[in-house]
């Protein structure tokens, strides 16, 4: 059978590839990592890789929604790109810069103020070139560039390990030193790398246009308490375990997290090459919808199970034998890991329904739960608690949009919820066609 390259299996088929690269290069570095750094500086490396994306959601949250949806919409790119450089890039600068003033002056004996010490300053540099990373990936992605939005995430994972394998040749006795100093030049060239291509298929200049930039800013404030709900939900945990537990805890919980994010590859490949089509809501979107999150929840339940089967074997295996407090963790993470195959395909299409504030609200009560829990269960049961935290706040937000997903398309809540024998057999009936169409 012959998939056309420009059909949505043919990108969700690339997706899928990307994705699978991706978390074997990032895999990989993080078994060096392990290996060289040990839980602790491990840890004090996953605080640092955290605070960026925390910040930028604090200062631009609803951004990347915002001229996501208006590229979808073929709005000029130089009005989009000026808006991330200006309310993105900039924002995010000033209040980093404030930030770690403040935590430096008055702040030096907070826990992960002091473990961070120097290396707080590195935040102000990396905040707004994470910001404009984000903005471009989503104005290529929403464009409808997969081939490209694909390549800059296989760069953003391969050009960190291969910076970390050749600066720890030549600082073998520096290597949180070598990670941190990858871990930047890896996001520049992703960064300029999006910038090259975005040239390279559009033609602008950068412009200020007070009606398109009010227009954004409206649709952009609507989102922007979603995406900072989005980072409290998913960040919080790991800003609870470095204020409460000893910094070793969470250099284990960042390795449960990466073991789990093997699973990460089965939604964002089904949701990379929808993302337009559910933005601008054409007329197949109430049929593919239902099937894209009965086909991912299947894949992801078996995913999940296997996981739960030989995780411990793998996190001793790949990380070493001193993360094995990682497993509980790991396991506990899984019912939320699941509930995330649904939200991330809901999302898009709850904001393609023009939904914004609704989401927004179901994030918050996730961020609250979160919060709650956290507080709650890290002092008693460790980063078992915290995984178990982020699992229940995950799966009452996916709950929420699955009810408003179902209320505002009529479709049964029963038809979202697993392959059905109908969907096998339309899946033979379009190979069988495909096949008498090529022969």
């Amino acid at each position: 059978m012959k998939i056309k390259q420009n059909s949505y299996a043919w990108h969700m088929i690339v997706s899928l590839s990307t994705r699978v690269s991706m978390i074997m290069l990032r895999l990989i570095r993080n078994i060096i990592l392990a290996r060289l750094l040990g839980p602790a500086d491990r840890g004090l490396f996953a605080l640092l890789n955290t605070l960026p994306d925390l910040i930028a959601a604090v200062t631009s949250g609803g951004l990347n929604t915002a001229v996501g949806y208006q590229a979808a919409k073929h709005k000029p790119m130089g009005i989009l790109l000026s808006q991330v450089l200006i309310y993105g890039c900039l924002l995010a600068t000033l209040l980093t810069l404030f930030c770690v003033v403040i935590l430096t002056t008055f702040g030096a004996k907070i826990s992960f103020v002091e473990q961070l010490g120097l290396w707080i300053w590195l935040l102000i540099p990396v905040v707004p070139i994470t910001v404009l990373k984000s903005g471009l990936l989503t104005l290529h992605n929403a464009d409808g560039r997969v081939n490209i939005f694909n390549m800059l995430r296989l760069i953003e994972s391969s050009a960190p390990l291969f910076l970390l394998i050749v600066l720890i040749y030549f600082w073998p006795k520096q290597i949180l030193n070598a990670a941190l100093t990858s871990w930047v030049l890896g996001l520049a060239i992703v960064t300029m790398s999006g910038l090259f291509w975005l040239r390279r298929f559009h033609t602008f200049k950068l412009k200020w246009q007070p009606k398109d930039q009010s227009e954004l800013l409206s649709f952009s404030a609507k989102s922007h308490p979603e995406i900072l709900f989005q980072q409290i939900l998913a960040r919080a945990d790991y800003l609870f375990i470095a204020a409460i537990l000893p910094v070793s805890a969470l250099g284990h919980y960042a390795m449960a997290v990466a073991a789990a994010e093997l699973l990460l590859i089965i939604p964002e490949a089904v949701t990379t090459p929808l993302m337009k089509r559910l933005l601008q809501q054409d007329k197949q979107i109430e049929q593919m919808t239902p099937l894209a999150l009965r086909v991912t929840a299947t894949v992801m339940l078996c995913g999940c199970i296997t996981l739960a089967l030989i995780g411990h074997w793998l996190i001793i295996t790949l990380f070493g034998i001193e993360y094995a407090p990682a497993y509980p963790a790991l396991v506990a993470l899984l019912p939320g890991l699941f509930s995330l195959c649904y939200a991330s395909i809901l999302r898009l299409d709850l904001l393609g329904k023009g939904r914004p504030g609704t989401l927004s609200i179901f994030f918050g009560v996730g961020a609250f739960i979160s919060i709650v829990l956290n507080f709650v269960l890290i002092p008693k049961f460790g980063i078992t608690g915290a995984a178990i935290s982020t699992s229940i706040a995950y799966i009452v937000v996916t709950i929420l949009m699955l009810t408003m997903y179902c209320k505002l398309s009529g479709i049964p809540f029963y038809k979202t919820l697993i392959v059905t024998p109908s969907d096998i057999y339309n899946a033979i009936d379009n190979m069988k066609r495909a096949n008498l169409e090529n022969n």
